[in-house]
């Protein structure tokens, strides 16, 4: 298996017509998700929440149960599978085999003050993102936080977060202002089959972090070591509880 095969409209290495608005304006709406031993981890979760997020830009998706086995005939090995359909009407599938160490790597992170548009609310996952992976890479980090005018934390670029502070494990409620995180879900459903206490509330960018996470489909929970220029202390004993509650349940789930 190559490390990325695409295919667009079906065929592998398909091309995107040059006038597609989704090429010209970012107006996609993708979905990523994986595998475990070649079992898509809550696939059906995926498939929703693609379809909220194109209904809300105004994309045409094909019926759900053509998105349903147009994946599972690629789904093989552990492999991230990345879904996108464009203004233009195109489809692109994109498989791509996860290097180790992707799951639980140390991240760096800055802040972003950030207001999403009313137009394009953070509860939708779509493709216009350069505005955060420029601010992510003039601050030279992996990732920045979006905060709002108050300091709160909302979500990471690509991730959700969640924190250890005082003690206690927290994350940021969903209030619309950012993605309902597949794994953030996965997370809290673990937590509470191990009886960890987590508490949605509003997380400050300054807060004293005992341990500080990022959470997506591909690096699971991963542990800050940087924020703002300021080390803290990579994995703790909460995050590292967690962690082995979410493995657990992506083990039972899948049939492992």
């Amino acid at each position: 298996m190559s490390e990325s095969t695409i295919w667009v409209n079906g065929r592998e290495g398909g091309q995107i017509p040059g006038d597609d608005p989704g090429l010209l304006f970012g107006l996609t709406a993708f979905e990523t998700l994986r595998t475990y031993d070649g079992i898509p981890f809550r696939f059906e979760p995926h498939l929703l929440r693609l379809q909220r997020s194109a209904d809300a830009m105004g994309l045409s998706v094909p019926p759900i149960e053509q998105i349903r086995t147009e994946i599972l005939a690629v789904c093989q090995g552990n492999v991230s599978i990345r879904y996108t359909v464009t203004a233009g009407g195109n489809i692109i599938l994109q498989r791509s085999l996860i290097p180790a160490g992707t799951a639980g790597r140390h991240v760096r992170v800055s802040s972003l003050s950030w207001v999403n548009p009313p137009s394009l609310p953070g509860a939708v996952k779509h493709g216009c993102r350069a505005a955060w992976l420029l601010a992510a890479r003039k601050a030279q980090v992996d990732e920045v936080l979006l905060v709002d005018p108050n300091g709160h934390i909302l979500e990471a670029n690509r991730s959700n977060v969640f924190a250890v502070v005082d003690g206690r494990l927290v994350t940021p409620p969903l209030d619309g202002r950012q993605l309902a995180g597949v794994t953030r879900e996965a997370l809290m459903d673990a937590a509470n089959a191990a009886q960890i206490d987590v508490v949605e509330t509003a997380l400050h960018v300054e807060s004293d972090f005992d341990e500080l996470y990022l959470a997506s489909t591909l690096k699971e929970l991963s542990p800050v070591v940087e924020c703002n220029g300021r080390a803290l202390s990579g994995h703790g004993p909460i995050g590292a509880e967690l962690h082995g509650a979410f493995r657990r349940l992506v083990d039972a789930e899948c049939g492992l």
